[in-house]
């Protein structure tokens, strides 16, 4: 990837693409997208930023909707590779999902911050996709605290998990456009770790010792 994606993707999303010219369109849409909102890109912003011409793009890609598909489609990757791991007992691989669900949340999160109902039709199959996406992950989110719980690194009450899961699906979708407005000058991945920093901060009252010495050497590293 370019130096133009680096700190604005986490390394994980990163490596999915390749440096071709498809996967360099899918890179900076994806971050123009996240940083504009859907509705506000143009395919000549994006073409302009991944360095190519605008018919390069549409060779690739006919429309928007086109490129939605394809980012559902990198997400859905995303979320095969990280359920390998989801049942997992090992309490440093479990600690390590929860951040891996905030980088999910964090590269993806103009599908789950955008209204799509008024930036789609009714027909168009992205809409009932991206909408599905958004359920979810919101059921995905949850599952990782009611696992982390399960084995006795988060020790919530009956209504917690879903309450804090929320929190965090909430910082994820609109920190970075909270923290652009407040911190203007800070670099990306500045602001991400301070986004991670709040959820486990959110965290710490449940957490067990043992996952609060994962989560500082994770966060110190």
């Amino acid at each position: 990837m370019t130096d133009a994606t680096s700190g604005m993707l986490t390394p994980g999303t990163l490596d999915l693409f390749s440096k071709k010219t498809r996967d360099q369109i899918l890179a900076m849409s994806l971050i123009l997208f996240n940083q504009r909102g859907f509705g506000a890109v143009t395919t000549a912003s994006i073409a302009e930023k991944a360095g190519v011409l605008e018919g390069t793009l549409w060779y690739h890609f006919r429309s928007k909707k086109d490129i939605l598909a394809a980012h559902m489609e990198l997400l859905q990757t995303v979320f095969a590779q990280e359920n390998t791991s989801s049942d997992s007992s090992d309490a440093e691989v479990i600690i390590e999902g929860i951040f891996r669900s905030y980088d999910v949340i964090w590269d993806f999160r103009y599908m789950l911050r955008d209204d799509f109902n008024t930036l789609l039709k009714a027909e168009d199959p992205e809409l009932a996709k991206v909408l599905s996406i958004n359920e979810f992950l919101d059921g995905w989110t949850e599952g990782r605290m009611l696992h982390a719980a399960k084995h006795g690194l988060l020790d919530f009450g009956q209504e917690d998990p879903e309450a804090v899961s929320e929190i965090i699906l909430v910082l994820g979708r609109y920190w970075m456009d909270f923290s652009h407005k407040k911190y203007p000058e800070a670099e990306g991945s500045a602001l991400r770790y301070k986004g991670i920093s709040h959820i486990f901060t959110v965290l710490k009252p449940y957490l067990s010792k043992a996952a609060k010495e994962l989560v500082s050497a994770r966060l110190s590293a």
